[in-house]
């Protein structure tokens, strides 16, 4: 008899998980590319970031019609028809825009409906580029006073992992001295993000400078039930051949900010602050990776730093002035 009741309960637990597991994919659901982790390295046999290229587009050429001209003359002669000869036109040669180009377009026209302040630069013989800048502050509000109860309960779990929250932008965000800092950087976590309800893109940025190698990394898509972005800067031996990184060390700490917009709107900014993780996720925002653009900034110390983070983008497959530009030492990236 015991081990029959073992054998239904057994059965039972079984049964109740599943219906779990079903009621809370119902309600979170997954994006369109649920799971799609878009790693990117500066590996040279493979290049998986590549931007749209122009094509010049040709415009049909017009057509040309023949008008008819009739004479009247008296009676006792023939009728003569007069044609007008045809006139050649020549097909004018337009280009299109790339998604990039156009976006960029689209921003700089609507960049006065924001309060953040965006620089633009008038180099020239140089598409103007922009990267937006706040003072770098915070506006902190642990007592999540404004929230609803159910996210007030839920930000109280988020503060307990160890994030602030700003009541500014309704977003939660990493203090630079965030426990997870003690746990270095490895590609399986990526790999696992999925498995706890995470579904974004990341691209890795590599390269090698004094005596250490570097991964600047990005991240954009939804988390759970918020939405948000990363910025990462990491280092290891450049011997070692095991993929874990350390977190950036207080004197290593790069100067970064961010703005993420969904679709057209701007979404959040954070930044610039010396850091070495930046984060900020809104709360019951979901929004897949694709519906999201990055605008990520690197204030580098360093020129040749600066250098080998430039060369590893385009190795990459960015291009300067449509997805990336740099500024002396600065570096900012757009990312769709």
């Amino acid at each position: 008899m015991g081990s029959k009741k073992i054998i239904i309960w057994s059965v039972v637990a079984v049964v109740i998980l599943a219906a779990v597991g079903v009621a809370v994919w119902l309600i979170l659901g997954a994006p369109d590319d649920a799971g799609a982790v878009n790693e990117v390295t500066n590996s040279t046999s493979t290049t998986e970031y590549v931007t749209e290229t122009t094509e010049p587009v040709t415009e049909p050429a017009s057509e040309t019609t023949t008008v008819e001209e009739t004479t009247t003359v008296p009676e006792t002669t023939t009728e003569e028809t007069t044609t007008v000869p045809e006139t050649t036109t020549v097909p004018e040669t337009t280009t299109k825009k790339s998604a990039e180009e156009q976006y960029i377009e689209n921003f700089l026209g609507e960049a006065n409906t924001y309060t953040q302040v965006v620089e633009i630069t008038t180099q020239a013989n140089k598409k103007p580029f922009f990267h937006v800048v706040t003072d770098g502050t915070v506006t902190d509000d642990n007592s999540l006073e404004g929230l609803d109860d159910v996210s007030k309960t839920i930000g109280q779990v988020i503060l307990a992992a160890g994030f602030r929250y700003d009541k500014e932008q309704g977003i939660f965000y990493s203090e630079s001295e965030s426990w997870q800092r003690n746990f270095g950087f490895t590609a399986l976590y990526d790999a696992g993000a999925a498995f706890t309800g995470m579904y974004y893109d990341t691209i890795r940025i590599k390269f090698n400078y004094d005596n250490r190698a570097w991964m600047f990394q990005l991240w954009k898509g939804r988390y759970g039930i918020t939405t948000g972005a990363e910025m990462g800067v990491y280092y290891k031996d450049p011997a070692s051949t095991v993929d874990f990184y350390n977190c950036a060390k207080d004197e290593d700490k790069v100067t970064m900010s961010y703005a993420l917009y969904k679709g057209n709107k701007l979404f959040m900014t954070r930044g610039p602050e010396p850091h070495w993780w930046l984060t900020g996720f809104k709360l019951f925002e979901l929004a897949s990776p694709k519906e999201l653009t990055l605008h990520a900034t690197f204030f580098m110390d360093d020129a040749k730093m600066a250098d080998a983070l430039e060369k590893s983008l385009m190795e990459l497959g960015f291009k300067k002035d449509v997805n990336y530009q740099r500024l002396g030492l600065t570096m900012t990236i757009i990312w769709r």
